[in-house]
């Protein structure tokens, strides 16, 4: 196997999809120049998926599984609530 390439696992699919989460919340990639424009939408979409995800691995994850997807749609889920609550906040007059 190709080293640059992770092992297919639900740990490696529960990092892909928080990867893509954050990038919708406009937190960029480390291999990214810039911070992509944050879209609630598609950012609250990936934290769905994830909270899918554990709901139909329920019982078939390990206890390292289970915590770390716990705490992965915790923290994701308190980004999100920032983001919509920046965007729900009138913008300020500019200089």
């Amino acid at each position: 196997m190709n080293p640059a390439v992770p092992e297919a696992s639900l740990t490696a699919l529960m990092h892909l999809l928080t990867e893509q989460a954050l990038m919708a919340m406009g937190v960029p990639h480390p291999m990214m120049k810039e911070a992509p424009p944050a879209n609630p939408a598609v950012a609250r979409f990936y934290v769905d998926l994830i909270a899918l995800l554990q709901e139909k691995t329920a019982g078939h994850r390990t206890d390292a599984e289970s915590r770390q997807l716990e705490d992965l749609l915790y923290e994701l889920r308190m980004r999100a609530m920032n983001l919509e609550a920046a965007a729900d906040m009138p913008a300020g007059p500019k200089p």
